[in-house]
């Protein structure tokens, strides 16, 4: 329900007397008196609403026997041609300054009665002036009524405008400035008022006396203007001026601030007026030049709020510049005014499309400063409309990029349904301006935007505005606007939509690359976005790393941009190396190496058993292992050559195979060539390192095929050196017949050569 019909709901029928005996209630619904006004507060002011279009508006209602209880000789007559002739004053000189007419004088038998803009009240009400003498039963909306600096200042502005509007435009005297004149509207602006005793001008020289009835006490005090706001000169000489005005004005300022009282204080008497009279000359003096300084009303608040008064008599183009500086001011403005004076001047330039761009600026402002409760009371009923209204590209991106506002602010569903409808009808336009302020909003709102919606209106048309638009600014919102609802997408949504965007972003412009750096490091930070190490690696890193040496990078964007990409690098380097862990626990162990059994591979020592594991690798072979080997393997072919090695410290070995001795064999005949073929092998000849050492043993030696011979030699440090040759000499061979003897005695060694190495 509007304001004003909830207000007027409440409305108290006024009896049978009132709201039959005049015709303007046949025009007006009346509700209950809030205040009253004019000389010796006649006039009681009413709330009412017009008929016709439920306008709100105030009826002043005046009982003509009112004059008979308060005045005596009675002059019913007089005082009502008073009163009548003010409101045909009003009804004729029409200014911002001076209150408004709705409709003209309405007269029966019993009352008087006009319409007028609503008010609260007059000056007087608000500021207790006639209280003491005059108690008056008012809400308190009205009695407990308080002003602030701005609204003071303001007012007397107001009024002083009005009177040089009185003055040099109409050329007329005003007569009665003082509180019961000044009537408060509902905006809290002051209106003048209270033209029942006004006068017209010199003609020659405008600030001239003029000839005026001075105060007296025989006429009623409803026929004269207050004694304590009147001009000396008016008692003194019976005549006024724009002066005279100017006096009272000074009156009224000081009563302003001295809580409603004049400083002059004459109980209607002219003996005690002039007891002040003197006081009150340099008083005159002292506000006249007050008045006049014109710095105590340069104020930018004021002058916005006075061209708020005459806003509606200027053209679309004068509006929308005053309501794009009006932003800057309202901040200089006191809230109380916002919603008395600055929003109903807001509320008829919303149904205007020409204007509803620039008048959206100060309305945005206010929705943002006030309370949720002041935002559904005051604002939301005149706001409502705009969401449904058409309206041109400025305003729709106007309220786009201001949307988390109203979201912020609005409460009922409905209207966040009409909220939210508005924001996805703008995906659809073509303007670029549109569309840029629609992923802008999403940006701002995706908090109170639900997850079934983004997902299938927000997400694919945010996918289809970047594809569709080339330009920075464009590509820059829409990354923007999936960075804030990336949380509410699943994991197909990103892999399907988000990813293929990020691939075809312009990287090597900063405007798109911030965003989509802080997309990637958001998708960092879990699972459930499916970025995959090999996303990473084979996708991310190698589109960002060249981006790196990008000129157009300042230095916090390059920080940011190295951070990611070393950020990225550990989070693979940290996966791969858990898998690679994991690969090598899962398969055998390999400490231990096993040569497998194939002759082919067999590698090292002669004597070494085929799938031999290798714990270390010896170097070299001593000795005593050659004789502990000799010893194991004696039932092997080599075991006659190990025992024989064995005791000779003097036998070099090789590191890695044993070579068996060099065999030197001699024919056993220059006659018989085969003799030494069939008898095996007949001389063996060893060296050593000291050829002149032919010392030897000679231990054994059989015949047969077991003959076997063992030589060895322990405890001497000298190296041997023998041959067959010389054993044969030592056993004393014939030397009468060497041929013979040295033929039989090799083909004995030679048997046991053979058999020695064949291993019979």
């Amino acid at each position: 329900m509007p304001r004003e019909s909830a207000m007027f709901s409440k409305f108290k029928p006024l009896g049978p007397t009132l709201t039959d005996a005049n015709p303007i209630t046949q025009y007006y619904d009346m509700g209950i008196q809030v205040g009253s006004a004019g000389p010796e507060l006649a006039w009681k002011i009413y709330e009412a609403v017009r008929k016709s279009d439920k306008r709100a508006a105030s009826v002043f209602m005046f009982e003509k026997r009112v004059a008979d209880k308060l005045h005596k000789p009675r002059r019913k007559e007089t005082i009502t041609e008073i009163l009548r002739f003010s409101v045909r004053q009003l009804d004729r000189f029409k200014h911002s300054k001076l209150l408004t007419l709705y409709h003209p004088i309405e007269e029966s038998s019993e009352i008087l009665a006009f319409a007028t803009e609503p008010v609260l009240g007059s000056l007087a009400n608000i500021m207790g002036s006639l209280e003491d003498r005059l108690p008056q039963s008012l809400p308190q909306s009205v009695t407990k009524y308080s002003f602030v600096e701005t609204e003071i200042k303001y007012g007397l502005l107001q009024i002083s405008e009005g009177l040089a509007f009185l003055h040099y435009s109409c050329k007329l005297i005003h007569r009665n400035v003082c509180p019961q004149s000044v009537i408060v509207n509902k905006r809290g602006t002051w209106k003048l008022a209270g033209l029942e005793f006004t006068e017209k001008c010199n003609e020659t020289d405008l600030l001239s006396p003029v000839p005026c009835q001075s105060f007296t006490s025989k006429l009623p005090k409803m026929g004269q203007p207050d004694l304590d706001y009147t001009a000396p000169e008016v008692l003194a000489t019976s005549s006024c001026s724009p002066l005279s005005d100017m006096f009272s004005l000074g009156m009224l300022i000081c009563a302003v601030y001295n809580n409603g009282r004049s400083l002059i204080e004459a109980t209607l008497s002219a003996s005690h007026y002039n007891k002040f009279i003197d006081v009150g000359t340099r008083t005159y003096s002292f506000i006249h030049l007050n008045v006049l300084q014109i710095k105590f009303f340069m104020d930018p608040a004021i002058h916005a709020l006075q061209y708020l008064d005459v806003i509606q008599m200027k053209d679309s183009t004068h509006k929308s510049h005053f309501y794009h500086s009006l932003k800057g001011t309202l901040s200089q403005i006191p809230k109380k005014l916002w919603y008395q004076h600055v929003l109903p001047s807001l509320k008829s330039e919303l149904q205007s499309p020409e204007v509803l761009a620039a008048a959206l600026q100060p309305l945005l402002y206010i929705i943002d400063e006030s309370t949720p409760e002041e935002y559904q009371t005051l604002i939301l009923p005149m706001f409502r409309t705009i969401f449904n209204m058409p309206k041109s590209v400025q305003a729709t991106v106007t309220l786009l990029e201001n949307l988390d506002i109203i979201m912020r602010k609005t409460l009922t569903s409905d209207m966040k349904s009409n909220v939210v409808q508005m924001l996805y009808n703008a995906f659809d336009s073509t303007t670029p301006q549109i569309q840029c302020a629609a992923l802008h909003a999403v940006a701002q709102v995706a908090d109170h935007l639900d997850e079934g919606p983004i997902r299938k209106m927000i997400l694919p048309r945010t996918k289809q505005v970047f594809d569709n638009n080339s330009g920075v600014k464009v590509q820059a919102n829409a990354l923007t606007c999936v960075e804030k609802i990336i949380d509410k997408l699943e994991k197909t949504d990103i892999l399907d939509e988000v990813l293929p965007m990020l691939n075809k972003a312009k990287l090597q412009d900063p405007a798109i690359l911030m965003p989509v750096v802080r997309i990637y490091k958001h998708m960092l930070g879990g699972k459930k976005y499916g970025l995959t190490v090999n996303l990473l690696a084979t996708k991310v890193m190698p589109a960002l790393i060249p981006v790196v040496v990008s000129p157009t990078l300042k230095l916090c964007q390059f920080t940011s941009l190295v951070e990611l990409l070393q950020e990225m690098l550990e989070h693979v380097a940290k996966s791969q190396r858990n898998k690679l862990k994991l690969e090598k626990l899962s398969m055998p162990s390999t400490d231990k190496l096993t040569i497998p059994n194939t002759m082919d591979q067999m590698t090292g020592y002669p004597h070494r058993p085929p799938a031999l594991r290798l714990e270390s690798r010896r170097t070299s072979i001593s000795m005593d292992d050659v004789g502990r080997r000799a010893c194991s393997a004696s039932s092997s072919p080599d075991s006659n050559l190990l025992r024989v090695q064995a005791n000779l410290p003097g036998r070099r070995h090789s590191d890695n195979t044993i070579q068996p001795p060099r065999i030197m064999i001699a024919p056993c005949s220059p006659d018989s060539p085969t003799a030494a073929t069939a008898s095996g092998l007949q001389m063996r000849r060893h060296s050593s390192v000291n050829p002149h050492d032919t010392r030897y043993h000679f231990s054994t030696l059989k015949s047969g095929p077991n003959v076997g011979t063992d030589f060895y030699s322990r405890g001497r440090e000298a190296t041997r050196r023998y041959s067959a040759a010389a054993l044969y000499n030592s056993i004393g061979g014939n030397s009468s017949s060497p041929s013979t003897q040295s033929l039989s005695l090799l083909q004995q060694i030679g048997s046991g050569m053979q058999q020695l190495f064949s291993g019979k």
